[in-house]
């Protein structure tokens, strides 16, 4: 009881944190992040591209050995720096490649977290979140904290491609419309709707630190207006902490009036935690859909299944149960985001502690690239 207290009390300081509800964070424009990282670069998938630039890992300490894991075996590494990309690391001094892995020869410059610090059963004031297991905690921060302690890898991959999970593919018959307005390089309105992971949380452009990566919403936007040469608008009345019902009461009033072309829709990770079953999750993901077709027949949507939540930390609960519903509401006008098949797989390979911005239910920025990555491959071959 006392870690669903703790969770409840968690979820409360996130209703409304956000910079913006409607509009577009500024990071973007402002281009602050040009000094640091090519939006092209990041933008290039991950199951296709040779070579994988920034790969996000958290060095974890057991003893005296260290884990550092890449999602695919490594030809060769190109750089390893931190997170802001202040500090490159040495070849053979700090790291060094063996049998196609990052191995870390030392702690004295690159930053490491013992697994120690990642489960305790002592509460660490402002440094803890209740774990599902009653009396213990696992560490949690919000901000630049994790990424801080994160490094970044460029490396080529030593053949192709060898990812199994889920990918995007372009189906003609589906969200038909809005492919054929960008096709025709006519403007497109898009709608984000959803809870701190559709505001932008934690993207390190929306937190305000480098290298001031744009959130997911953004880089999608920017991604289809590059590659069209469209106009794309964009509105985010997504709210933190909120959950599919809250989407399904306010849809008529924050979504329907802005005609978007495409409601990108994200709920799940706060139901989940919440342990709203499947069939009511579903049901309320249908009511923002009806909704929003009563007012603006013409909408098509593109749905969400969310990322996992950290298995150890309370908010674990039916996020990985939505996907299967949220299949059953896919049409012509209506296609699904496997993002949790996405994160199970990356999980097969990697820790939950390279990809999260607050190791409970928050991407990190390499997490949000595959967020965008996934939706735009609906788009773009």
């Amino acid at each position: 009881m006392g870690n669903r207290i703790l969770f409840w009390l968690f979820l409360a300081t996130l209703l409304y944190p956000s910079l913006e509800v409607f509009g577009q964070t500024k990071s973007l424009y402002e281009a602050k992040y040009t000094p640091y990282i090519d939006l092209d670069e990041y933008m290039n998938p991950f199951w296709k591209t040779p070579i994988l630039i920034d790969e996000s890992v958290m060095v974890i300490q057991s003893g005296k050995e260290f884990s550092a894991s890449l999602l695919f075996p490594a030809k060769k590494i190109l750089s390893v720096t931190s997170a802001d990309h202040s500090i490159s690391y040495k070849q053979e001094v700090d790291w060094t490649l063996k049998d196609g892995k990052l191995k870390i020869l030392t702690d004295l410059a690159i930053p490491t977290l013992k697994i120690t610090d990642l489960q305790f059963n002592t509460l660490k004031t402002g440094l803890s979140m209740a774990a599902k297991k009653e009396g213990e905690y696992i560490l949690f921060k919000e901000g630049l904290f994790f990424q801080s302690r994160q490094i970044l890898v460029t490396y080529k991959k030593t053949r192709p491609s060898n990812w199994v999970g889920p990918r995007p593919f372009i189906n003609k018959m589906k969200l038909a419309r809005s492919k054929k307005r960008l096709k025709d390089r006519q403007s497109v309105k898009l709608c984000f709707y959803g809870n701190s992971i559709e505001t932008g949380y934690n993207a390190s452009g929306f937190i305000g630190g480098p290298p001031y990566m744009p959130g997911w919403p953004e880089l999608v936007s920017w991604k289809l207006q590059q590659h069209f040469k469209s106009q794309i608008t964009y509105y985010n009345p997504s709210v933190a902490g909120k959950m599919a019902r809250w989407g399904a009461e306010q849809a008529s009033a924050l979504v329907s009036p802005g005609k978007p072309d495409v409601v990108i829709i994200g709920f799940g990770m706060n139901d989940g935690a919440s342990h709203v079953s499947a069939e009511d999750f579903k049901n309320q993901i249908s009511s923002i859909i009806k909704t929003v077709k009563s007012d603006h027949p013409l909408a098509e949507f593109i749905l969400i299944a969310p990322m996992l939540a950290n298995p150890l930390a309370v908010q674990d609960g039916l996020q990985g149960q939505y996907l299967q519903v949220l299949n059953q509401l896919a049409s012509t006008d209506v296609e699904v985001v496997d993002m949790t098949g996405v994160h199970r797989e990356l999980l097969r390979h990697k820790a939950y502690q390279d990809m999260t911005g607050n190791n409970v239910n928050h991407p990190n920025d390499y997490l949000s690239r595959w967020y965008a990555q996934m939706i735009c491959g609906l788009f773009i071959k």
